[in-house]
């Protein structure tokens, strides 16, 4: 256990995948055809114990309410609330904490204090020995306008699903992702090396030649962090991979590098597909898929050997991924791997299903753990 999580909160990552599943099912009854997630990086989701404190929460939900995630945990969600809201939130939490899944309607004011009108989706997991439930809980941007969401406070959870559109999760979504990671990141990143040479010009001008050396010898590395942080960017928007070799020859050589930086894992990649027969709108999030799959074995799996399947089948694409470690099944998660391992498979898994994909995962006690992903092609 993390030693500063909560006691009686550890999360098991396979409750949380199926939590996941349930919650989707749960939110759009009425939608079965609708895509859960356009893009698996705009959801924004969090991990809360049942009084409603954060746990974990991943990049979108913290970005979304103007933290980031280490800040977000241990913090109360009725804090966050307006001071004339918080007993109206405390209550819709104090059902869900009674319930297997609830949504309901809240406002929430992030870090500059900002009111933002968000639809909750919350479906409880099982957690630790006493059988105490987690809340993994959606964040989503209501449709209706100001007036109407007090309404909607009033409405039976079913009328209010029905009157809002689930995961509005697309191509806006990604764009304020980006966005707030330029203004935030990169931005700041470029004000702080415009402040450092100018600094360093000021003393070169008072004669401080040395001290300048230094702070400009400080500038340069700074730099070269922001160029790290540019390259990230873009190869979020697209694996520069893709595009220079085909799916094939980069998902070879992501195993090679993997390999690579990683002594103690042989990884061997069978494939029999060519890039012609990857349709170009999956080519992104299989090498995605890929990608997150094997960094999850060489981080948690304690694995030595690790195999990536890429192959045809009857009508369609299979990537399988097959490594010998320790298998996931019982093995908690802190609230570190909740956010980055528990909501990054959950993001593997709607990668795959919001393009008509399946997912499965597969563990084997202690003998290892399959992967599994299948697309119509």
């Amino acid at each position: 256990m993390d030693a500063n999580e909560p006691a009686g909160h550890q999360v098991k990552l396979v409750d949380l995948i199926e939590a996941m599943r349930k919650l989707c099912i749960a939110a759009r009854p009425h939608e079965p055809g609708t895509g859960s997630v356009t893009d698996a990086r705009g959801a924004a989701l969090a991990v809360l114990t049942p009084d409603g404190t954060f746990l974990s929460a991943n990049r979108t939900a913290a970005a979304l309410l103007g933290y980031s995630s280490a800040e977000l945990a241990g913090k109360r969600l009725v804090d966050l609330a307006p001071d004339d809201l918080c007993v109206a939130l405390a209550g819709e939490l104090s059902v869900s904490a009674h319930r297997e899944f609830h949504s309901f309607p809240a406002v929430l004011c992030g870090r500059i204090g900002h009111p933002t009108r968000l639809m909750l989706h919350q479906q409880s997991v099982p957690s630790g020995q006493t059988g105490r439930s987690a809340l993994l809980t959606l964040f989503e941007e209501s449709l209706i306008p100001g007036p109407e969401l007090a309404d909607a406070t009033r409405l039976p959870d079913a009328s209010a699903r029905d009157r809002l559109t689930y995961l509005t999760m697309g191509q806006q979504k990604e764009r304020q992702r980006l966005a707030a990671e330029l203004h935030d990141g990169l931005g700041q990143a470029l004000t702080l090396v415009k402040l450092m040479a100018e600094d360093a010009l000021m003393r070169i001008r008072r004669g401080q030649v040395d001290d300048a050396a230094q702070l400009l010898d400080a500038t340069v590395l700074r730099i070269r962090e922001t160029i790290g942080d540019v390259r990230q960017i873009c190869g979020e928007l697209r694996p520069v991979m893709l595009d220079q070799l085909g799916l094939p020859a980069a998902l070879g050589s992501l195993c090679r590098r993997i390999e690579r930086s990683a002594e103690h894992i042989s990884v061997v990649f069978n494939c029999d597909v060519g890039d012609e027969d990857v349709p170009e709108h999956l080519k992104a999030d299989i090498f995605r898929l890929a990608q997150e799959a094997l960094n999850n074995t060489v981080k948690h799996a304690a694995a030595t050997e690790v195999t990536l399947g890429f192959r045809r089948i009857a009508g369609g694409l299979l990537m399988t991924i097959l490594d010998n470690g320790v298998g996931y099944e019982n093995r908690p998660l802190s609230t570190e791997d909740a956010c980055a391992t528990g909501l990054g498979l959950i993001g593997m898994q709607h990668r795959v299903e919001s393009h008509g994909g399946t997912f499965s995962i597969q563990s084997f006690g202690t003998s290892g753990t399959l992967v599994s992903a299948a697309w119509t092609a």
